[in-house]
């Protein structure tokens, strides 16, 4: 959980919008928790770089998409998920996520 904390801390601190933290503890063996926010470019490239400030350097496995309009950052049990808002649209996964309890 100490985790978790510091990763959504870390992407309020950058202000991201419409956050969104799901519970997936009893719903996947592979992650525990599912984070989701809209980004712009200057913040997304800023959530990956105070992450890695914020967290241990073995508790951010791997970066996928940086810059782009979807990033997917792999912190182990902790799925964070930074869309630009068109995106996060089309994709839909709030809407996919219903049956999942949302924390935050």
């Amino acid at each position: 959980m100490e985790k978790l904390h510091k990763i959504i801390d870390t992407l309020e601190d950058v202000k991201v919008k419409d956050l969104a933290v799901y519970d997936f503890e009893k719903a996947s063996p592979f992650y525990d928790y599912f984070i989701i926010a809209t980004v712009n470019e200057r913040q997304g490239n800023a959530a990956i770089n105070y992450l890695k400030k914020a967290l241990l350097a073995d508790e951010i496995k791997h970066v996928e998409g940086k810059g782009g309009s979807w990033t997917l950052i792999d912190c182990h049990d902790v799925i964070v998920h930074l869309f630009r808002e068109e995106d996060r649209k089309y994709y839909g996964f709030d809407q996919r996520l219903l049956g999942i309890k949302r924390i935050k």
